[in-house]
């Protein structure tokens, strides 16, 4: 049994209904016909019978009712002066039919209609205090609070529904761009993996083909080529195991995001088997979005060298870019992408000058592409900027380091104007 103290709302309800049914009686002393019973010591206990119940009617809702119904058939059956608690007897039969199932507010609101019936039944026709009148009333009396009880528990519901169902969304979006960033993360990894793999396993075949060329002319030199061909394949080995390990934590989100990429794109969202992609590549990407239905052109000027990480990243970016666009630019659009390769830094242009997708066109999910895009380029140490263009449209502006100092990032007068972050976004 629930031994709290009730709750306030109720506690102020029943004392107002107490007060008022105590005042009430009062005021009919000496006022009673000569049929009707005076209100007295057994009355008032009655009365406080019929109210006090009500503390607890949302704990207790069936108790509280056959309990006030109790105290209403021996008021009634005693012919005490109808008084203000009855109304207790409503409140309770609403508390059932609001805090109860459907089918036990029914049985039991209906139990209840069945027992006011034949109670004042046989009070109007052993009584003319009791007019014919009020067995007519008893079924209005009840369905009246029952289904103000039934209207209030389909709305508490509906709230509730509405309340889990924003949770909901707000948890689906941030899982969603969590795996946005761990795909993205892992992407990084992989591609990386696959940059630094070819350059270990170089060096190390290139050292093993030295020591072999030189046998015992020189068996100090033949040891130190030795050792770091050794210590190359431990590298690999390591770096293996330890992407293994990533790409097995990461297979989910992954998946999820490549799904939502594949969707954009048209293309299968499984690419780990493809080649690792480049600058050089793009043309193909280009011909492959205009496929799809949006006209591109494509600008790379400059004959800077490019490490190979940078050059997955920005093949990535315009990717990311031109799926936004494709999602989101809407018909009659056209995109420009602008590739600018320098002595220290990858310069990005994407911009599209769509309108939106319009009320008849297809509307594809939206997702989290460019926090992907910018933990990429935060990784390099770049510069990241997004957001609408002036006249319409969106736009996407990314410088990559590219020298040998991949630290310190690009040139302060290389970085690209700083661009309010809004819209859509892939």
């Amino acid at each position: 049994m629930d031994l709290r103290p009730p709750r306030w709302n109720d506690a102020l309800v029943v004392g107002a209904l107490l007060v008022l049914s105590m005042m009430w009686a009062a005021s009919l002393t000496g006022f009673q016909y000569a049929e009707i019973r005076p209100i007295d010591p057994l009355g008032y206990v009655l009365l406080a019978a019929m109210v006090i119940p009500l503390l607890w009617r949302q704990r207790y809702p069936r108790a509280v009712l056959w309990l006030t119904a109790a105290a209403w058939i021996v008021v009634v059956g005693l012919g005490y002066e109808a008084t203000p608690a009855m109304l207790g007897l409503f409140l309770a039969i609403y508390g059932v039919a609001s805090y109860m199932p459907r089918a036990t507010s029914i049985r039991h609101s209906a139990a209840l209609m069945g027992v006011m019936l034949a109670w004042t039944a046989v009070g109007a026709m052993t009584s003319e205090a009791v007019p014919t009148s009020a067995v007519f009333a008893i079924p209005v009396a009840v369905i009246v609070p029952f289904a103000i009880g039934i209207g209030d528990r389909r709305r508490r519901q509906r709230l509730s529904e509405l309340e889990v169902a924003h949770a909901r969304r707000e948890q689906a979006g941030y899982e969603a761009a969590t795996d946005a960033v761990r795909a993205e993360r892992a992407r990084i990894a992989r591609e990386l993996h696959d940059v630094v793999a070819h350059e270990i396993t170089v060096m190390t075949l290139q050292a093993e083909g030295a020591r072999r060329r030189l046998g015992a002319a020189d068996d100090e030199l033949a040891g130190t080529l030795a050792t770091i061909a050794a210590s190359g394949r431990s590298g690999l080995e390591e770096m293996q195991r330890m992407i293994g390990v990533l790409r097995a934590s990461e297979l989910e989100a992954n998946e999820r995001v490549d799904s939502d990429r594949a969707l954009a794109m048209g293309t299968s969202a499984i690419d780990g088997l493809s080649p690792m992609p480049s600058l050089a590549a793009l043309p193909t990407l280009v011909r492959h979005v205009q496929d799809s239905g949006l006209p591109v052109t494509l600008e790379i000027s400059g004959s800077a060298h490019v490490p190979a990480g940078v050059e997955v990243s920005a093949y990535r970016i315009i990717q990311e870019a031109l799926t936004n666009a494709l999602k989101h630019a809407g018909p009659g659009a056209r995109a420009d992408v602008i590739v600018k390769r320098t002595a220290h830094a990858v310069h990005i242009s994407v911009e599209d000058d769509g309108r939106g997708v319009t009320g008849d066109g297809p509307r594809l999910p939206g997702g989290h592409g460019l926090t992907g895009v910018a933990e990429r380029v935060q990784a390099l140490g770049g510069a990241l900027s997004h957001g609408p263009r002036r006249g319409g449209g969106f736009q996407v502006h990314a410088v990559l380091p590219s020298g040998d100092d991949q630290v310190s990032g690009p040139a302060a007068d290389e970085r690209p104007l700083p661009i309010e972050s809004k819209g859509a976004s892939a």
